[in-house]
């Protein structure tokens, strides 16, 4: 696109023997006639009338077909056929059909083709597309590996990495020389190591996730044997299950669903789920059912919602403030919230990361489930107190 920029002014000299053509220089230059040409005829395949019926000005054609100046028609159909060679010159392939008595000459470009330096990037985005690339790709793979300064450990495989770097190595071969180096060093040698890798290895759970999603696209239930957290423990089968959406959580790939055999909607850990028994139903899913958010209050300890509290959350507000003396009789201030969330065993998971610097409040049910855990947690440790 650069080449088409530069050079564009120069064409009408360049590209043709006829040279005769004399026009007023036109409202609008060279290179923008030529990107407006190149946009339509990326979206359409079109004939000359059609051309000029949407490129009218930049043509110098009205409305009813006929030039709007001295110019001829025949002129403005010379300026078409140069600006066509033109782009044909800077590797765009476009068809030409012979005009006849009952067909008129029709033009279609090949999606795709086009000079290599279409894409124009700088070369802190250059920078960007190899830091996205480090998202995916394996750290050892390309860094040499040296005993005194150890990379992370492979990391487990995300299920769309390969198709993500594919796309991504796709873009860097139409860089610039250059760039490409520039490229090609960034993802050598990182300076930030950081991956979009799951805890578990994903890879092979991909055909589930195409076939769940596939479900979603339709609007059709799914079926699928699921494996209980205890393999000594027999799987679950759900027959009837309303799928919404894929999501990364925790480090893991879940389903979010309704199971209309427990009436309430589940994180499905979808490594859990057996390929073997996942089927998409002729049932639809009901589209109207919305999750509703569990609304609960905590209490916090001051000093960490100073410091900012977990983002995960659905919302989260601070009800009030007060001061207590805890057991030693120091003064500690701890904040009561009101937060709203989709899942009650998130809701518990979460505030036993904060230990003893957090407590659940209410719904009632909620909190009897985190005293029931607390209480079998406390029991690992009960026969070691003298």
């Amino acid at each position: 696109m650069a080449d088409i920029l530069s050079s564009s002014d120069q064409q009408d000299n360049v590209l043709e023997e006829d040279t005769s053509f004399d026009e007023k220089r036109p409202m609008y230059t060279s290179a923008e006639r030529l990107l407006r040409l190149l946009h339509f005829l990326l979206a359409n395949d079109c004939t000359r009338d059609a051309i000029f019926l949407h490129l009218a000005d930049y043509y110098h054609i009205d409305d009813a077909g006929q030039p709007l100046s001295s110019t001829s028609r025949g002129a403005a159909e010379r300026m078409l056929r140069r600006d066509i060679l033109f782009l044909k010159k800077q590797g765009f392939h476009i068809h030409t059909t012979r005009a006849t008595r009952s067909r008129p000459v029709r033009y279609q470009l090949v999606k795709g083709s086009g000079p290599s330096s279409i894409f124009l990037l700088n070369d802190a985005e250059v920078e960007s597309l190899a830091f996205l690339y480090t998202l995916f790709a394996d750290p050892n793979r390309y860094a040499r590996i040296h005993q005194s300064q150890p990379l992370p450990l492979p990391p487990a495989r995300n299920p769309f990495a390969d198709d993500v770097l594919q796309l991504i190595e796709k873009f860097s071969a139409m860089l610039p020389e250059a760039q490409r180096k520039l490229f090609n060093r960034s993802i050598e040698k990182p300076f930030v190591y950081f991956q979009m890798a799951p805890v578990t290895d994903f890879f092979p759970y991909r055909p589930i996730i195409d076939t769940i999603v596939r479900a979603i696209a339709l609007r059709q239930q799914i079926q699928f044997a699921y494996t209980p957290t205890h393999g000594s423990q027999p799987a679950t089968f759900h027959q009837h299950v309303d799928p919404y959406y894929v999501i990364y959580l925790e480090e893991h790939f879940y389903l979010i669903g309704y199971s209309h055999q427990s009436n309430e909607f589940l994180e499905f850990r979808i490594d859990r789920i057996r390929g073997d028994s996942l089927r998409i139903q002729p049932d639809m899913i009901d589209v109207e059912r919305r999750r509703r958010p569990i609304t609960f209050h905590f209490w916090i300890d001051g000093n960490m919602a100073k410091q900012g509290l977990s983002r995960r959350w659905l919302s989260q507000t601070q009800i009030r403030e007060e001061t207590y003396l805890d057991a030693y009789g120091k003064t500690r201030r701890r904040v009561l919230m009101r937060a709203t969330a989709y899942s009650e065993f998130r809701i518990i998971q979460q505030l036993l990361r904060y230990g003893d610097k957090a407590e659940l409040v209410d719904p009632p049910h909620l909190r009897k489930k985190m005293r029931d855990t607390v209480k079998h947690m406390n029991n690992f440790y009960e026969k070691d107190i003298p």
